[in-house]
């Protein structure tokens, strides 16, 4: 759909006719593309390998669960299966694994799979490592998701998460694992020579992950003076907003200054975004409040539609399939609506009939 020649956005820019705007790649599909670029093959490959001779043999599976029933250790039950097409799993899998390592290592024992990975105390700190990472990566795309999320909104957690990279790298090269509760619990094991060896190496995977994001996002940082706007109009430079969000920017920096002054809108600010724009009176402010509307009006990522296609799942199964496509319509509509009837008043409007 925004593929930049023949697709549309890239026939909507080819055509002269058409109005400049803004286009942009799904936030959330992003921050996965750059998510991918941690990736440790090193620790991932045995990883996957030993989940998979444990969960996809019934036997393997069956006796892994009883070796952790009878350790009685306050271990989680079971391993769970890597799914690439569901993005938070990896970090599930690797964060259980590490948990279970020990009775992992002594199932692979018994079964004669040799795996010196296990043993390896810089191998198990990779783990750690990777483990704590996709953590706080896991926690960003939490974020991100959900419904009624404004574009500001998304671009603020991306651009935190930009800033707290840069902490985590200042504090791994310092030897402050505040923030990486496993790698710190991995570390107890490990020579301080080794573990110097270690953090050189984390702190330059964290500023590449830095790197991928600046990149990445590289376009959301020039519009952002404009993106912001809309959360803080009150703060903004008088010559934030530029076309294709304005056609009279001249006109917009004259509007600025007079919201600036409007007292009563800054105490209806504090009541959200949204009701605050819809106070905005558009006569006055025409310039401001359309770039207010454009910005409100855009799809910051694919989540509303992919959660609609997950419900669509649920609906339409197996045992429900002679729904035709106007019940599958309303169906969908009462399932991903905010609206909430008042059923109470609906109820009086209509007279009950008793049975004779």
């Amino acid at each position: 759909m925004i593929r930049s020649v023949n697709r549309l956005v890239g026939l909507c820019k080819a055509d002269q006719t058409f109005p400049d705007f803004w286009n942009f790649h799904c936030i959330i599909h992003r921050e996965q593309l750059v998510s991918k670029s941690l990736n440790l093959d090193n620790v991932m490959k045995p990883v996957m390998e030993i989940v998979n001779y444990i969960r996809t043999h019934a036997l393997n599976h069956r006796q892994f669960r009883n070796l952790i029933a009878e350790l009685d250790q306050g271990l989680p039950g079971d391993l769970p299966l890597h799914c690439t097409v569901r993005w938070l799993s990896k970090s599930k899998v690797l964060s259980r694994f590490f948990e279970l390592l020990d009775a992992v290592k002594l199932f692979m024992e018994e079964k004669d799979k040799d795996y010196p990975e296990l043993s390896d105390l810089e191998w198990i700190m990779d783990l750690a490592f990777l483990v704590d990472m996709l953590c706080h990566l896991d926690r960003l795309n939490l974020t991100l998701q959900g419904k009624l999320k404004m574009l500001p909104d998304l671009v603020q957690s991306v651009f935190a998460f930009v800033n707290k990279l840069k902490l985590f790298e200042a504090h791994i090269q310092k030897g402050d694992l505040t923030h990486f509760h496993t790698m710190l619990k991995a570390s107890e094991q490990v020579t301080s020579a080794a573990l110097k060896k270690k953090r050189d190496r984390y702190a330059t995977l964290v500023a590449n992950l830095h790197k991928s994001f600046v990149t990445r996002f590289c376009d959301l940082q020039l519009k952002r003076p404009q993106i912001t706007f809309l959360v803080d109009p009150f703060n903004a430079e008088t010559d934030c907003l530029k076309a294709p969000l304005v056609t009279d920017e001249a006109a917009a920096e004259l509007e600025m200054i007079d919201l600036c002054e409007e007292d009563q809108l800054k105490a209806v600010l504090r009541e959200g975004t949204i009701e605050f724009w819809k106070t905005v009176p558009m006569k006055k402010y025409p310039n401001i409040k359309r770039a207010a509307l454009k910005i409100l009006s855009m799809f910051e990522s694919t989540y509303v539609c992919e959660s609609v296609f997950s419900t669509l799942k649920h609906v339409k199964s197996k045992h429900r399939s002679v729904l035709t496509d106007t019940h599958l319509k309303e169906l969908l509509r009462v399932a991903t609506t905010e609206y909430k009837p008042d059923l109470k008043r609906i109820v009086q409007d209509k007279e009950c009939q008793k049975s004779h």
